[in-house]
């Protein structure tokens, strides 16, 4: 899926980018992965959650929870009996090893690739051919999870693509501090030798040797000693000083946090452990309580409700009827404290 980053075929490349970048982004997703996936997978029928476990694994589950955060687009993989009346298994697919095939004249898509790396070419030579659900009478097909995305059939965007360049920038901004803490915090300087142009491998020779006995953590504090036949010849030190940069790049910093947060319909950074100066709320459980009901209706529950619906569509086609499927609520530490202290119960009744 061209994406027009890295390449033809980059959409996963660019978005797995800005996730091991950003820690912001970082924290979001596992975070609202962690929270739609919640407790577990469950249904409302006792004598169906044996069959339910061995069917559909909980870590499947999870990872396709994760895939559909972090991506937009997720897949298992469903196995069915000999007889192709009855689904047998259903395992997660990495997401990014799988591409649609072209729909031509069909209605729906019919057909799936899965490499392992799509931008080898040797393996994509050799990518295996996998029937979409319901569409054959092969054992194994692959069911596609994702939303509607306008303008888009064959994926979907993760919710936080509007996110992907300040996600980008927060990973610049810490390649800059990196680059700060190497270079022993000096400013940048320009040094002036007066005594005459040298060879160009000359002046080369001396920028390398410079650059090596002044510059990184090991080098910090050390000091230049210079003679000189004559102080017309001496070097000297120009200072490029850029006024207020810290100040620019703290502001820079929590703009780009607050427009991750945004994008990711983070309610309250501090569900997933991220203090910001102003909450506008007069204490931490307050926040964590509203917040948390708010985003877990906006935010968590249609990641859910796309899960089960795919799944319960799954189960129904594969002779497995009214699963009644439901995702058991994790509930934040703080609120189940606070719920303890105004019953006078324990965490645990």
């Amino acid at each position: 899926m061209p994406f027009g980053v890295y390449g033809h075929d980059d959409f996963f490349d660019a978005v797995q980018s800005a996730f091991n970048v950003s820690t912001t982004t970082s924290a979001c997703v596992e975070g609202v992965s962690d929270l739609i996936y919640g407790k577990g997978l469950y249904t409302k029928r006792q004598d169906y959650q044996k069959l339910l476990d061995k069917v559909i694994p909980q870590e499947d589950v999870k990872r396709v929870a994760f895939d559909l955060k972090l991506f937009g687009n997720a897949a298992f993989q469903v196995w069915w009996d000999e007889s192709h009346t009855k689904v047998i298994k259903f395992y997660h697919i990495p997401v990014q090893t799988i591409r649609a095939e072209k729909l031509y004249n069909e209605p729906q898509i019919q057909n799936y690739y899965y490499c392992t790396d799509w931008n080898d070419a040797r393996k994509v030579k050799d990518k295996k051919k996998i029937p979409a659900f319901g569409t054959s009478n092969e054992k194994m097909e692959i069911l596609y999870v994702k939303n509607y995305t306008p303008g888009l059939y064959y994926y979907s965007l993760p919710d936080w693509v509007s996110a992907m360049q300040f996600c980008i920038s927060e990973g610049e901004i810490s390649n800059l501090h990196l680059n700060n803490i190497t270079n022993g915090f000096l400013p940048a300087v320009m040094i002036n030798f007066n005594n005459g142009i040298p060879a160009p491998e000359q002046r080369e020779t001396m920028e390398d040797l410079i650059q090596a006995k002044f510059t990184g953590t090991d080098n910090a504090g050390r000091f230049m000693l210079s003679f000189n036949d004559d102080p017309n010849t001496k070097p000297t030190i120009d200072t490029i000083d850029i006024p207020n940069l810290h100040e620019k790049y703290e502001y820079v910093a929590n703009y780009v946090q607050d427009r991750i947060l945004v994008a990711h319909r983070v309610t309250s950074p501090l569900l997933f452990g991220i203090r910001t100066d102003n909450n506008g709320f007069s204490s931490q459980s307050e926040e964590m309580q509203t917040a948390f009901s708010i985003m877990q209706t906006m935010t968590i529950s249609p990641f859910q409700n796309l899960i089960l619906n795919t799944l319960d569509y799954a189960l129904t086609c594969g002779g497995l009827e009214d699963a009644q499927l439901y995702f058991e609520q994790l509930t934040p530490l703080v609120m189940l404290s606070q719920a303890a202290e105004d019953t006078g119960k324990t965490i645990s009744q």
